[in-house]
């Protein structure tokens, strides 16, 4: 033990008391009992709970010190066992577990002590000593009242002497429930220096006269029903103002012929442990409001969104009505996070969810999925007009800016509702089938909102199964590069190639890009496909220069999620220095939709790419619309006129134009300018004419795998 004052102290007080010690380590248990049983008359050991509940049945115990964890049966199962044999029963918990709820248990399976296991020898002794004293105090405080009631009269001095040693307030009461006398501790809380200044008053003229009524009323009740009342909780406000909690027990006093002359009472002042509990049951909700909202909005999170759409549901269903889903999320959110940082992303998150709260109804719900996801509940309605005017107002309120950091942001965003029963009966499949519906609206065009119909779960079923193969045949190696060969018509050159991806899958089956390309950009796997075949193509140009070959320049398209990936400049410079690829052998491709889409984030990579010295080419150019202003800003070497254009010429009068001015163009900016899709002698002749020489096509040679490349190749040497 920590010192000699409290081994005399426990000595003193458990000297005569009884110890029930359960532990299933029985090595600590061993040195635990040799310590113990020099304090205690009586130490019992049990190594389970099965084994210490036995033994308290057919023992009386003072205390019981227990561990949690045992096997049989835990110590938590066996307090409470106790607790029905005797619910006054002294119990300490040994135990290494600190949560909140735990200890809340142990709260009210009602353990007097928690020490943490492995146990402090300073704080084991101190609760043991603790516990003593009162189960001591209580005795004497039984034994009080027993002397009281049958020794009133003879033994007043001397029960003065008594409870004045007792740490509980002690009072007694005449049958008109005037004081006839206290102890020192309760003269003290009704203010007074002297105990024999309470006596002839009553409840009323105290400092608790506001709870004096409450007091009146179980003190008759106690003596007109000649029972005990014990252990209960009430407040008590003191001399100083102060209120307290306190647990009372009250029991007849009685006279030498057993007939009752008034009230005995003590109480406990318990406002410590109260605070202690509302300490515990605070931390409980907070914990509870944190498992069901949204930390950075606020909002109802996805566990409190379930539980709330399935009350609609049972609601919906029970009246007749319908309930809706609206799955929302902003348009191209990622972009404010790489360009504004993800601060700026938060704080427009925040702001986002507080105007749609504003446009929605009271008992309507809405939630944060997570990211930028948002989705709403609508209850009780009939038609789904109601859902469409209220749709209305939340798209509308994104017309107003967000203005955040000195930045006024406009932002839209796309959204898809189910309906109950209409399109599923359970919240899951709501839920489903409205995400599946905002797809829908991104697809055609964001900005938008569409209802959910059962077409879009074959598609999304589609969708999701190309998505999870693509990842496969990355996994499996199932891609391959393609090369298809790039021709001067006039000279007969080869000027370079194209690399094309393809799939060949388990089956030995071909995917056809028109397939699979889309969905792998829309899951952000088209990322890890540009990587594949820009590694391959480099690859393989370096390793046909250094056997000789002029293959000339490897075109290779390049993904909107590619570029922009703020490292691409540095990823591609690192992986040809890795090669010794020549940047002089590589050529990018873009599309004119992502020049348009971003141009000025495309005038700085694109100058980034070109100061390596690798050659950039707009691809499909003539279906992106794009600005002369700024198209004579990017830092390009070549146009590639679109295949939809050639396929018709000669022949269409508007695609003739086209090609025409696409070639005049070039020719005007100093680009240079290819053909794709040539697949006849026609159209071969007709660029000719019209000046441009460089092509590719089915004319002179479909795609190919590398080693058919290689004997392409040799026609060349």
């Amino acid at each position: 033990m920590h010192n000699n004052t409290n081994l005399q102290d426990l000595l003193h007080e458990c000297k005569h008391l009884k110890l029930l010690y359960v532990e299933d380590d029985k090595a600590l248990s061993k040195n635990m009992y040799n310590t113990l049983k020099e304090f205690f008359s009586v130490v019992s050991v049990a190594y389970d709970g099965e084994e210490g509940l036995a033994l308290y049945e057919n023992n009386d115990f003072d205390i019981v010190l227990t561990d949690i964890m045992m096997p049989h049966m835990d110590g938590r199962e066996m307090t409470r066992r106790i607790r029905e044999i005797n619910a006054d029963q002294a119990i300490i918990i040994l135990s290494a577990n600190e949560e909140s709820s735990y200890l809340m248990e142990l709260i009210e399976i009602g353990i007097h002590k928690f020490v943490q296991k492995p146990p402090s020898l300073k704080r084991l002794t101190d609760s043991l000593l603790n516990t003593a004293q009162n189960i001591n105090n209580a005795n004497k405080v039984a034994q009080l009242a027993d002397e009281t009631k049958h020794n009133l009269a003879e033994s007043r001095e001397l029960l003065r002497s008594i409870i004045d040693t007792v740490p509980v307030r002690i009072f007694w009461k005449d049958k008109d429930l005037n004081y006839l006398g206290c102890n020192k501790l309760f003269a003290k809380d009704a203010g007074f220096e002297s105990q024999d200044q309470i006596i002839g008053k009553n409840d009323f003229e105290l400092s608790w006269k506001d709870e004096a009524q409450g007091y009146v009323d179980d003190d008759r009740l106690v003596m007109e029903g000649g029972k005990d009342k014990v252990n209960y909780e009430e407040q008590q406000t003191q001399a100083d103002g102060k209120t307290i909690w306190v647990t009372t027990s009250k029991t007849p006093l009685r006279g030498e012929n057993s007939e009752t002359i008034g009230i005995l009472g003590s109480y406990v002042d318990i406002t410590k442990q109260k605070e202690a509990m509302a300490s515990i049951q605070k931390a409980r909700d907070e914990l509870g409001y944190q498992a069901e909202h949204d930390i950075l909005t606020g909002l109802p999170n996805r566990t409190l969104y379930f539980d709330r759409l399935n009350q609609a549901i049972k609601k919906a269903s029970r009246n007749s009505t319908k309930a809706a889903v609206i799955f929302m999320d902003l348009d191209r959110f990622k972009e404010i996070n790489d360009s504004l940082g993800h601060d700026t992303g938060d704080k427009v998150v925040q702001l986002l969810g507080t105007r749609l709260q504003e446009e929605l109804r009271e008992e309507d719900t809405i939630a944060r999925f997570g990211g930028d996801e948002f989705i709403i509940l609508i209850e009780s309605f009939t038609d789904i007009v109601n859902v469409t005017e209220i749709m209305q107002k939340l798209m509308e309120s994104m017309e107003r800016p967000f203005e955040i950091n000195n930045h006024s942001l406009h932002l839209t965003l796309s959204a898809g509702i189910s309906i109950y029963p209409d399109d599923g009966n359970k919240a899951e499949v709501i839920i489903r089938n409205a995400d599946t519906a905002m797809y829908k609206a991104k697809d055609q065009g964001r900005n938008t909102y569409h209802f959910y119909t059962k077409e879009m779960t074959i598609e999304s079923f589609s969708h999701m199964l190309m998505s999870k193969n693509i990842r496969l045949a990355l996994k499996e190696k199932e891609f391959m590069v393609y090369y298809q060969p790039q021709i001067d018509a006039v000279s007969n050159k080869l000027l370079g190639m194209e690399a094309l991806i393809r799939w060949k899958n388990a089956k030995g089956e071909y995917v056809s890009p028109a397939d699979f390309i889309p969905i792998a950009e829309d899951t952000g796997l088209i990322d890890k496909i540009d990587q594949y075949v820009f590694s391959e193509a480099t690859s393989q140009i370096t390793q046909w220069y250094q056997q000789g070959y002029s293959p000339g320049r490897i075109s290779i398209n390049l993904s909107t999620v590619e570029l922009q990936n703020k490292d691409f400049v540095q990823n591609i410079q690192t992986k040809m220095s890795q090669l010794n690829c020549n940047p002089q052998w590589v050529e990018l491709e873009i599309t004119e939709g992502y020049t348009m889409k971003y141009p000025d984030a495309a005038i700085k990579m694109l100058q980034d790419i070109k100061d390596l010295g690798v050659t950039l080419s707009i691809d499909d150019f003539g279906t992106g619309y794009s600005s002369l202003s700024y198209l004579k800003k990017l830092p390009i070497h070549k146009l590639k006129i679109d295949q939809s254009f050639v396929y018709d010429v000669p022949g269409s009068s508007n695609d003739e134009a086209i090609v025409e001015s696409i070639i005049s163009l070039a020719k005007t900016m100093n680009f240079e300018v290819i053909a794709e899709g040539v697949e006849t002698l026609k159209q071969q002749d007709f660029l000719v004419e019209k000046g441009c020489h460089n092509m590719q096509g089915y004319f002179y040679a479909r795609p190919m795998p590398a080693d058919e490349m290689e004997e392409y190749l040799k026609k060349f040497i």
